[in-house]
């Protein structure tokens, strides 16, 4: 179970779309803030990617690993979920509605992340 290890469970891409930015970005802080306490390695990717394509890539790279790369983007991008499959990465993607729901978007990841790896 991903909770019973500390830096060496395998890493995963959390992605998280929607229409509002800071919605995303609050999101992706509270879920790295939760993984860190539970003494996992996490990194938010935010704003230092000119597109979504190269954000997937280096989140997938950082994913193999051992990290969880925490990108709040968008949009939902098939070609970085399909490269994701490709490669056998863990991906979860997870749509944050709204400005006031980031808690429950950062809650929701991290129960698909301890889902998906028992």
């Amino acid at each position: 179970m991903l909770s019973d290890c500390a830096c060496t469970c395998p890493g995963a891409t959390v992605w998280l779309a929607g229409p509002s930015e800071a919605a995303r970005t609050e999101a992706a802080y509270m879920l790295a803030e939760r993984l860190r306490a539970e003494h996992r390695r996490a990194e938010v990717l935010d704003g230092h990617f000119g597109d979504s394509g190269r954000a997937g890539l280096t989140a997938e790279v950082l994913a193999r690993n051992g990290i969880v790369a925490i990108v709040p983007c968008g949009e939902s991008v098939d070609a970085v979920r399909e490269r994701h499959e490709a490669s056998g990465t863990r991906y979860v993607e997870v749509r944050v509605a709204e400005q006031g729901a980031a808690e429950e978007s950062a809650a929701a990841a991290h129960a698909r992340l301890v889902a998906r790896s028992r």
